[in-house]
C-alpha cells in the first residue's frame, strides 16, 4: 500500500516471500518527482498518473527492479551508480552518476560502497533532511537482529562506525533505507547510536534485493 510517511514522501513495500522486506520511494518537490528504487505493486495510481516524474534513481547495481516499467511510463530517465553500470541487464539506456553529484529534485549522492562498489546514498533537503539508503542500512532483520533499530548491511557493512561514520556529516532527520521500515524524525539519531554502539551484524543470508 502507497503510504504518505511525510509531506510529499510516499512509501510503499513489497515483501518477498521467505527473505525480506523491499522498499520503495516517491518524492513529490516543486522542481518535480522522483522515484527511488521503485518495484511493481498494485495501487500505485498517483504516481502512475504523475506528470513531473523526472527521473528514476537507484541507489545501487542490485535495486534495478521495476525501474524499466516505471521510466517507460512517466517518460523519465533512469539513473544508476557509475561503478555499478555494468550489473543492469533490462536497460537500453540510462544516466550515470557519482559520489558528489546533484541528481533531479536536488538529491544529493554520497558514496556508501561496501557490499557492492556503487552503491550511493541519496540526500534530500527536505523536512529536515531524508537520507535513502539502499541496502548499507536497514531496519530489517537480516540488516538489524535480535531488537536492533538500524543495522549496517552484514556482508558491506558489518562494523557500520568503520564505514559510514561519514553520513554523520550530513543534516538529516529521516532515514528510508531499501529494507525495513523507513525511519521519521530519529534516522540520524538511530545512526549515531548504532556508530557508537560499535555493533558488528554477520548473518549467513543469501542476498537477494
Amino acid at each position: 500500500m502507497l503510504r504518505e510517511i511525510l509531506p510529499g514522501v510516499f512509501h510503499w513495500s513489497v515483501v518477498w516471500p521467505g527473505w525480506w522486506s523491499l522498499e520503495s520511494y516517491f518524492l513529490r518537490t516543486p522542481a518535480g518527482s522522483v522515484l527511488v528504487d521503485p518495484i511493481e505493486f498494485t495501487g500505485l495510481e498517483p504516481v502512475d498518473s504523475a506528470l513531473d516524474i523526472r527521473a528514476i534513481v537507484l541507489t545501487d547495481g542490485w535495486h534495478e527492479r521495476s525501474a524499466r516499467l516505471f521510466a517507460k511510463r512517466a517518460k523519465a530517465p533512469i539513473y544508476v551508480p557509475v561503478a555499478d553500470a555494468d550489473r543492469f541487464e533490462d536497460f537500453d539506456r540510462f544516466h550515470t552518476y557519482d559520489d558528489g553529484d546533484r541528481l533531479p529534485c536536488d538529491l544529493h549522492a554520497v558514496g556508501v560502497p561496501g557490499v557492492i562498489p556503487g552503491e550511493q546514498a541519496l540526500l534530500s533537503p527536505v523536512h529536515g533532511g531524508t537520507l535513502f539508503v539502499g541496502d548499507a542500512l536497514g531496519t530489517t532483520g537480516k540488516w538489524a537482529p535480535g531488537g536492533m533499530v538500524l543495522g549496517g548491511h552484514p556482508k558491506g557493512h558489518p562494523v557500520p562506525a568503520q564505514t559510514l561514520s561519514h553520513l554523520l556529516d550530513l543534516q538529516f532527520a529521516n532515514l528510508l533505507p531499501g529494507h525495513g521500515p523507513p525511519l521519521i524524525g530519529d534516522g540520524k539519531l538511530r545512526l549515531q547510536e548504532l556508530i557508537q554502539s560499535g555493533v558488528s551484524t554477520s548473518t549467513s543470508t543469501p542476498r537477494m534485493s
